[in-house]
């Protein structure tokens, strides 16, 4: 995943706290194709409410969104905006 959206930057030289958007790794577009890839690769569903720049601004921060939606709930998602409830 750092590899693709980071563009072949190693990711043990960057900051797993660099702020990647303010940085320009992500923009708009690379918010929407990281956030299809975390829903396929990792089964999880992201709602339109967990779209938010602060859940993908740095690589420590995706992979704690990514740890909270795996460890929810099934119930929770359930009516979670997006899901097919």
């Amino acid at each position: 995943m750092a590899d693709e959206l980071l563009m072949g930057l190693s990711t043990e030289k960057i900051d797993p706290d660099l702020d990647l958007i303010s940085r320009g790794y992500i923009d708009s577009l690379a918010m929407m194709q990281l956030i299809l890839f975390i829903e396929e690769r990792f089964d999880v569903k992201v709602g339109e409410d967990e779209v938010q720049p602060d859940n993908f601004r740095s690589l420590n921060r995706i992979a704690a969104f990514v740890e909270n939606k795996q460890r929810a709930p099934a119930h929770e998602l359930e009516g979670a905006p997006g899901s097919a409830a």
